[in-house]
Order: C-alpha cells, then structure tokens, then sequence
C-alpha cells in the first residue's frame, strides 16, 4: 500500500490514544500509568526540533516526572531497519535497548473476507459495555480507569463481539466469544484488541470478525485497515495475511532503566 510510514503512524495514533499527550516537535509523548507500550511512549514520527540530544534529555525529564521509565517508539520499515538511523545510534549509544518488535500491517477493505453463511454472528456498539472490557481484561491485565479511557479516546471506535458459545468443557464459558475494536479515522479503520476465547479457537471467529470490518468499511466507504502484530507472532502474521492484509512498516520500542527510577517503590510497570 502506497501510504507513507510516518502518516500511518500518526492515524494510528489516534487508534490509541494515551491519557496524557504532549508535543516535542513531531514528537509525541504519551503517558497512560504505565497501562501498555503504546500509551507509555514517545512516538519519533518526525522531528523533535531540537538538536537530538536536548530532546532525548527532554523526553527522560517528561518520564521521570510522571514516575515512568522513558520509552521511545522508533518507526522502522517492513524487514525492521530503523528508518532514523541517528536517533537508534544515539538511544542504543546511551545503553537503550529495543524490546517488543511490532508489524503494521494494511489491507484494502474491498479485499478483506465477505461475510458468508457460516460466519458468526457479529454484534456492534460504540458503547465500550461490561462484557466486552471483561473480555478484554481476560487476556491481560489492565488498569481500572485508564483502560476505559484509551479504549474510548480515538476520534471514533466500535466494539465487535462474537456471542459466548456452547462450551462443553468443564470450565466455565467466557462472557464473550471473541472481541476486536476498531478506530475509525477519516479513510481508515484499525483493528485493536482483537481476542478469541481459547474454547473457541480455530472456529473462524477472528476471520469472522475482520469479515464484519470489511463489512462495515465498504458500506461506510472506509477504504483502507490497518493492524498492529508482534513481529514474532508469525503464526498470527500468517492468518492476517490469508485475510488480505500485508506487511507494511514496523516499531521498536527502546527502553533504558534508570537508576533514580528503579529505587522508587511507587514506579508504575510498563503493562504489556
């Protein structure tokens, strides 16, 4: 797809949006108490406006105010190469390290699955609703207050869900059979959060689901989706590929414990 990196990253800035933000230039800082990566990152699309440096000890100033490690999320292209090769001198120079590789992938709506008779059934509201953040909560663990925040901070979002099956196993059946959220962006739709519970995996849930988007985007004449991936989850790299979507640019994010921060007991872990 034929969308710069750098534009990508700032709408799917909005996918995600931290409860606090502020601006370095083209930076942008984001705090959320330490509630995922994304939302406790310095997002490097651009330029700081200021001698690297300077802005690299602003950034740690910003974080050690707000009792965080300071995180930099650096865009690099699709095989993993960082496309700011003076900033990852400079971060790996004063002992940073990346962690979390990440892959956007994108797909044309008009390309993604249809919606078949054996589908799921799909349900849609722009109500974040219990059910759905417990569902969410079940694969990881979040922050009470700062979850519901991001989850409802984008422009505009839905939250799909797959009804709760049958569960014929003696555990108890989750509240919900799958979930996905999607950010709405003028000309994009971003798939965040997507979850299937582990009963009903390999039942086309997920497939399901990323059916519906398409759905919705090509009768909302939303052209374009986009999705976020652990570059070494190749397994989800694979299904995501038979659906339409491609690899299109990638993230690092480099992180440096300092030793003011690691002695304070009332630091807030990054949650993953």
């Amino acid at each position: 797809m034929n969308v710069d990196p750098l534009a990508l990253e700032h709408v799917m800035a909005d996918g995600w949006r931290a409860v606090e933000e502020d601006r370095l230039g083209g930076w942008m800082l984001r705090a959320s108490s330490g509630f995922t990566a994304r939302g406790n990152s310095v997002l490097t699309a651009g330029s700081p406006g200021m001698p690297l440096p300077d802005a690299v000890a602003v950034v740690q100033d910003w974080y050690a105010a707000r009792e965080l490690p300071a995180r930099f999320a650096l865009v690099t292209d699709a095989a993993g190469a960082p496309t700011d090769p003076l900033l990852w001198e400079r971060l790996t120079t004063l002992g940073y390290a990346a962690d979390q590789p990440t892959l956007a992938m994108t797909a044309s709506a008009s390309e993604l699955p249809a919606l078949t008779e054996a589908s799921p059934p799909v349900r849609a509201d722009t109500r974040l609703t219990q059910p759905w953040l417990e569902a969410f909560a079940a694969y990881r663990s979040i922050v009470p207050g700062v979850a519901e925040q991001i989850l409802t901070g984008s422009m505009s979002q839905l939250f799909l869900e797959v009804p709760a099956g049958p569960d014929e196993s003696d555990q108890p059946a989750e509240p919900l059979g799958a979930i996905v959220r999607v950010a709405l962006y003028p000309g994009w739709a971003g798939l965040h959060a997507m979850w299937v519970a582990p009963q009903r995996r390999r039942q086309g849930l997920a497939t399901g689901l990323v059916a519906a988007v398409g759905q919705l985007c090509r009768e909302h004449h939303i052209p374009d989706v986009y999705l976020l991936v652990q570059r070494a989850n190749s397994a989800a790299r694979e299904a995501f590929g038979g659906m339409g979507f491609r690899d299109h640019h990638g993230q690092l994010y480099l992180q440096r414990p300092t030793p003011e921060l690691a002695g304070l007991s009332s630091a807030k872990p990054i949650s993953r």
